[in-house]
């Protein structure tokens, strides 16, 4: 019996489910256990924000009166936090002067009141009713401290998840940081782009949502638009803003800033692709794009896809070489050349955004 509890446990355990849930169906798992004669009620209390103080954070069946009263327990105080505070067993086979809190209409019940202890720590209380008159006895008494410990674990479990979450979140905003820091480099060198890298990458973003791309790749393909110019601070300011036509010479210096990128993000341990994105974003799908050549499959689907945001906004934006077009001569061409160097899926999936769904670039 104490294995299939740890067996359904340990599957609860892994439910993307908030603690609180886990808690009340494996709750609901021992108290129908028919050997514990157990009244088929329980609670479990944990503790929380308050050292010493017992919270209600999971029940089945306990009486409504019972839910306001002891929402929090101070350890000591009645059978759970007596069972707090000693870090031992409480029992009691009837409603006796240890049942500090009392309401209209209590029934006859007694109580197994077991310390969740981890590590030495006391975590929380499981309490759980049991016939009025039930004698104590070795099997319960073996039994229920074991499954307190899968309490414990599935706590634990919640907690570290939960640290983790946090910790995730933290290094997250902390690369989004980094990500800005490095597109502004580029755009403090090249006014004329000023938030080009981040209209990019919201187009990007759009497009990978609408072809249905899994979270990772669209958070992946957002962060290579928000940089896929870094490689341009190695080109002389005055190229990148010249108002003429540039020479083969000037040409070739700019052609190689995909590259530059690559050779910039490469050490950085992004949990995406992030520095092969950027390298392959001037790739064209019949091998006609920079700087290898690549074509069709070869390319990255998140440089296809950011390849042909950034011919759109390119496009509608303002150059110091020419004015801006309109967003319908940046659609034409895509559609255009859809298939021959832009990928039709992304092509597509941007024509609907534009056309259908009402998308435009900030």
């Amino acid at each position: 019996e104490l294995q299939n509890v740890l067996n359904a446990s340990l599957e609860i355990s892994l439910r993307d489910i908030p603690l609180e849930e886990q808690l009340q169906l494996i709750l609901q798992r021992i108290v129908a256990i028919p050997w514990l004669a157990l009244e088929s009620r329980g609670a479990v209390f944990l503790v929380q924000d308050e050292p010493g103080v017992l919270v209600l954070k999971s029940q089945h069946q306990m009486p409504a009166a019972i839910l306001s009263s002891c929402a929090r327990v101070p350890f000591g105080r009645c059978l759970c936090g007596r069972a707090a505070s000693s870090g031992e067993l409480q029992f009691a086979d009837r409603v006796d002067d240890r049942h500090e809190v009392r309401y209209p209409g209590i029934s006859p019940h007694g109580h197994y009141c077991v310390p969740i202890i981890s590590r030495g720590k006391v975590l929380g209380v499981l309490n759980l009713y049991v016939r009025a008159g039930h004698v104590r006895n070795r099997t319960d008494e073996e039994f229920l401290p074991a499954t307190a410990a899968v309490f414990a674990s599935v706590i634990e479990h919640a907690r570290v998840e939960q640290q983790l979450t946090s910790v995730l979140s933290r290094l997250r905003k902390a690369l989004g940081g980094t990500i800005e820091a490095l597109a502004l480099t580029v755009e403090r060198r090249d006014p004329y782009t000023a938030g080009h890298q981040k209209r990019v990458a919201h187009l990007s973003r759009a497009i990978g949502d609408e072809i249905g791309l899994p979270r990772p790749q669209i958070e992946a393909v957002r962060m290579a638009g928000a940089i896929h110019d870094i490689g341009k601070v190695s080109v002389p300011a005055e190229i990148l803003s010249k108002p003429g036509r540039l020479t083969d010479l000037e040409l070739s210096l700019i052609k190689t800033h995909p590259t530059v990128g690559y050779e910039i993000l490469k050490e950085i341990e992004f949990p995406w692709p992030i520095a092969r994105i950027v390298l392959q974003h001037h790739e064209r799908m019949n091998g006609s794009g920079y700087p290898e050549g690549l074509s069709g499959q070869a390319i990255l689907i998140e440089a296809r896809i950011l390849g042909v945001a950034d011919v759109v906004e390119a496009m509608a934006s303002h150059r110091p070489y020419r004015p801006a077009l309109s967003i319908e001569e940046a659609l034409e061409e895509i559609s255009h050349k859809k298939g021959m160097l832009y990928d039709a899926i992304v092509v597509d999936a941007c024509l609907r955004l534009f056309k259908e769904k009402g998308f435009r670039l900030e």
